[in-house]
């Protein structure tokens, strides 16, 4: 298979040889634009535990994990959409062969003061046929050297073996800023007042920020407005410091006392400040999007919390518009998994805090020794306890709304469409003096009833048809239920889907088991398999498995067997690959 990417590791002794060339090995802040896996940053001459910070850039994200393992920020995706640029003292890279001119020269423009050390295919600086080849050759022959080597990738630790010739390149821009500062003063303080006032004046016409409508290209242009104005202000505010330093020290300094003041102007003062208040915007401009309704709307809370967990590694990004797109992506590309967990994640509500809300029944034999009882929701009712308000209120507080905001999502989800067209939360919004008065309201997916004083609501499902399909979707995912690719016998679907006329029968059987000492456990076992030690979860497992099986015998049901007489649900078959592979989903039958 051809690769996209044009990846090329680059050896040890060719990763020692590239940080070599640098002049400077002061390393303030370090970027690896095209950084693979790691490999050219292995010879760089500092220890990990001297914390120089090295960012990384790099187009497939199936690496980014791995430079994250090492311990490297990763920063962007496409080099050649990368924009920040100011607070690198260095930049190495091993870009690919057929773009590695355009490599070279975008580093030079986004650089402020650095150095750069390329490794390019020979032939980008021998045949300059294009004007790229041709300004990065005036480059090299005016701020730079170059140094042919062959057989670099041939060695016995290369990767992918290729015999081409290459040029190892250096670059040093310099920047114009220390020159701007120590130019003549009065020239300095006449442009800084244009600058002022056309700031000034700037600031009274809107209309120049312009914006589309599009959500994230405006998210993007007031990122790039607030770090293009936060440049001016940190060069203002060294400018102003150099030229405070000029004119000396106060009286106080001079007789020791006094407040003495730092000279913040020198570049790498510049550098580190740019870098920390750039962070600082992006941090906020990617909470904006995590945040955002485009995404909350596609997400439950506790899904919203998994990925605000990871919000280090997306913050680190560059903010654009391709790396929102490509975050986006990235959640689309697992919604099988996000909206699975999201089921799981209702599932869990409902049946965590009341015991009634839940019935069990036999789960899957996956061996001899371990047997457990699945659980699924009543399709009659199920009640939530925890939504007291006080009597003053006129509707439920923010988190019982998220709750009710979660289902609604999740029921949509099961039924095959994006929204619910009667939410529970506009119910409660519209009818809380109805419902507080015991009136039972409907929403699409529930009849609800609220009891205040005891801060309960009572759910009543309007579809048997999606609370089935919760039921089996959750007991797939938590093997309670056969695989996929297993065919059960007649027996065990019965007792599954008579799970909720077997109920009184089971709880009768596990008092009488209790009642008999069986088991010698301290709690009860729906108790014990909640709250209890290991040992306690085993015997409450074990004793529960137990009266089922009674149950079950008695009905004449031996949920055991195994004849290959009746396939799995296919509906439910459909559904989980529709999940596992982002299609469509198929609606009930």
């Amino acid at each position: 298979m051809r690769d996209p990417f044009q990846y090329y590791a680059s050896t040890e002794a060719l990763s020692i040889k590239a940080w070599a060339k640098f002049k400077n090995t002061r390393f303030v802040r370090v970027l690896d634009s095209s950084a693979g896996e790691g490999h050219l940053l292995k010879g760089k001459p500092f220890k990990q535990y001297q914390r120089v910070p090295i960012d990384c850039v790099e187009i497939d994200m199936r690496k980014h994990a791995v430079l994250r393992a090492q311990g490297y920020t990763v920063v962007g995706l496409d080099f050649l959409q990368f924009q920040n640029g100011s607070s690198y003292s260095h930049c190495i890279m091993n870009p690919p062969f057929a773009q590695g001119a355009q490599h070279v020269l975008k580093a030079w423009d986004i650089l402020f003061d650095a150095e750069i050390v390329a490794i390019l295919n020979a032939e980008t600086v021998r045949n300059p046929f294009s004007k790229e080849r041709q300004l990065l050759v005036r480059l090299i022959e005016q701020h730079g050297e170059v140094e042919f080597l062959s057989d670099m990738f041939a060695g016995e630790d290369a990767e992918r073996k290729t015999n081409v010739e290459i040029a190892l390149i250096w670059l040093k821009k310099t920047s114009t800023f220390e020159q701007e500062i120590l130019g003549n003063i009065l020239d300095n303080l006449r442009q800084d007042r244009r600058e002022a006032d056309d700031l000034a004046s700037a600031f009274h016409v809107p209309q120049e920020l312009a914006l589309p409508t599009a959500f994230i290209d405006n998210a993007v242009l007031m990122f790039d407005a607030a770090f293009e104005a936060t440049r001016q202000a940190v060069f203002s505010e060294a400018r102003a410091s150099r030229y405070r330093a000029m004119l000396g020290k106060t009286l106080g300094e001079l007789s020791g006392g006094g407040v003495h003041t730092v000279d913040d102007s020198s570049l790498d003062a510049v550098k580190q400040t740019l870098y920390e208040r750039y962070q600082d915007l992006k941090n906020r401009a990617w909470s904006s999007i995590l945040r955002s309704t485009q995404v909350k709307s596609r997400l439950s809370s506790a899904a919203q919390k998994r990925l605000e967990s990871d919000f280090e590694s997306i913050k680190s990004l560059e903010f654009t518009v391709a790396n929102i797109y490509g975050f986006l992506q990235g959640i689309i590309d697992q919604q099988g998994e996000i909206q699975l967990s999201m089921v799981c994640d209702v599932f869990d509500l409902i049946t965590r805090y009341h015991s009634d809300n839940a019935v069990y029944y036999m789960g899957w034999k996956s061996n001899d020794k371990h047997r457990t009882l699945g659980m699924r929701i009543k399709t009659t009712r199920f009640v939530l306890p925890g939504h007291k308000v006080e009597s003053y209120h006129t509707g439920l507080d923010w988190n019982s709304e998220q709750i009710l905001a979660d289902f609604d999502k999740v029921f949509a989800l099961l039924d095959g469409k994006t929204e619910a067209e009667v939410s529970l939360v506009s119910v409660f919004r519209q009818h809380f003096s109805a419902l507080k008065d015991g009136e039972r309201i409907s929403s699409s997916y529930f009849d609800v009833r609220y009891y205040p004083g005891a801060g309960t609501i009572h759910f009543f499902p309007k579809s048997k048809t999606l609370i089935d399909r919760m039921n089996r979707w959750v007991g797939c995912r938590r093997r309670w239920l056969p695989p996929v690719d297993t065919q059960a016998d007649p027996g065990f679907w019965q007792q599954f889907e008579q799970a909720e006329s077997l109920d009184r029968a089971f709880h009768a059987e596990v008092k009488k088991q209790c009642q008999s000492g069986i088991g010698h456990l301290r709690l009860n076992p729906f108790l014990a398999i909640q709250r209890g030690s290991e040992s306690e979860r085993e015997k409450g497992n074990a004793l529960l498995a137990q009266a089922m099986s009674a149950v079950l015998a008695s009905r004449g049901i031996d949920p055991d067997a195994m004849l290959a007489n009746e396939p799995v649900n296919r509906n439910l078959l459909e559904w989980i690959d529709a999940f596992e592979s982002n299609q469509d989903l198929p609606l009930a039958s």
